[in-house]
């Protein structure tokens, strides 16, 4: 196995993680609250159609990322504007993660510490596993899926008495409307960020299908959704679950095992902070690989520091307050459609064109000589 290419189990971690990395502290959204589970089902089968647009982009150019297909497709200028275009959503999004995670960091545990060494810790893990390579990054994924996934169960096995069934009714107590579009919220985030792995796609394995990867990591992460989504509406009822801003941190903080286990959400926080490492080097790791093409750079490694301080500078000044940070979630899928399904699709439509153009056309068999007649 190439050691800058990520076999399947890790790629398929690795897109699970990225997905689970903010949102399960932010919790999926919970504006219509018992019915969010309805959203995340229609969200979960929305998205299967735009992760077998972003499999079909890569498979039609394997071994090559974003930027390459972009400058193939578009030319050299129109490549390096596409490229750019996607260099901004990646740094944009690690901004908006590293402020996500400092906010509750700053609000769950450590209440008097200022949010810029919490950012600065955050910038140096994540640039030196960043610049470790796509293969570091990959096993990492691996072991804090693990981590993570058994935390969510230990939480879910241990809550199994205190949940009240009652809260997840009446059903369809909101209205479609309000369901479907927090299903769209769903899609922009966590889902149709996956879009960022079209900037590794020369990462992915030669010999592995790109769509089975994203399809695969978006059946897991439907059940883990669901599970916590769930876990939460029952645990903390209707109106609770409105209020809170970090749902699963609530959910963890009042969960209390006999009288020898309570507290347990220092150690919780701990572990979904690794899951948030992981999505902010990947994001820091699409761009660097960005401006290495953009610059025409032989590396993507120095790169990656002026990456990581960007978003560091953009994620203080992203938002005055946690409550502007909640409610930008309502506007971002606004924001990200360019970049999460307009960019895709152009890439889509034109690369089938593109390829169609430049397959090698099958020679035509030679025709057969007729016989002459017999006499």
């Amino acid at each position: 196995m190439d050691n800058k290419t990520l076999s399947l189990n890790q790629s398929i971690c690795a897109v699970l993680l990225f997905n689970f990395g903010s949102s399960v502290i932010m919790g999926i959204s919970t504006k219509v609250a018992q019915d969010a589970w309805i959203s995340i089902i229609i969200a979960t089968v929305l998205t299967i159609p735009l992760f077998m647009m972003y499999g079909r982009i890569l498979n039609n150019f394997p071994g090559k990322n974003v930027y390459e297909i972009s400058e193939t497709v578009f030319g050299k200028v129109g490549g390096k504007i596409v490229s750019a275009f996607m260099v901004s959503y990646c740094i944009f999004l690690a901004s908006l993660v590293m402020r996500n995670y400092s906010e509750f960091t700053q609000i769950g545990t450590l209440v008097e510490t200022p949010q810029e060494p919490i950012l600065i810790l955050l910038v140096i893990t994540t640039v030196y596993l960043a610049r470790s390579g796509i293969k570091t990054v990959g096993k990492w994924s691996v072991l804090m899926l693990f981590v993570v996934i058994s935390v969510v169960v230990l939480i879910l096995l241990v809550s199994i008495n205190q949940m009240e069934l009652s809260s997840m009714l009446p059903i369809f107590e909101h209205s479609f409307s309000d369901i479907f579009w927090t299903a769209v919220r769903i899609i922009s985030f966590p889902y149709a960020e996956t879009v960022v792995f079209l900037c590794l796609g020369c990462c992915f394995a030669a010999n592995e299908s790109r769509t089975k990867i994203f399809l695969r990591s978006l059946f897991f992460g439907f059940f883990i959704f669901m599970n916590i989504s769930i876990r939460n509406l029952t645990l903390l009822g209707q109106k609770m679950i409105e209020l809170s801003y970090f749902p699963s941190f609530v959910t963890a903080r009042i969960i209390e095992v006999g009288d020898f286990l309570s507290r347990i959400e220092g150690s919780i926080s701990t572990n979904f902070l690794l899951a948030g490492i992981v999505k902010i080097s990947i994001c820091l790791l699409g761009a660097a690989k960005g401006l290495k093409e953009i610059l025409n750079l032989p590396d993507f490694k120095p790169m990656v520091m002026p990456a990581a301080l960007t978003a560091f500078a953009l994620s203080l000044t992203n938002y005055g307050s946690t409550m502007e940070m909640f409610e930008f979630v309502a506007y971002y899928a606004y924001y990200a459609l360019p970049f999460q399904l307009i960019i895709p699709l152009a890439l889509l439509i034109f690369g089938e064109v593109y390829k169609r153009k430049h397959s090698p056309k099958k020679a035509s068999a030679p025709k057969a000589i007729p016989r002459p007649a017999e006499m």
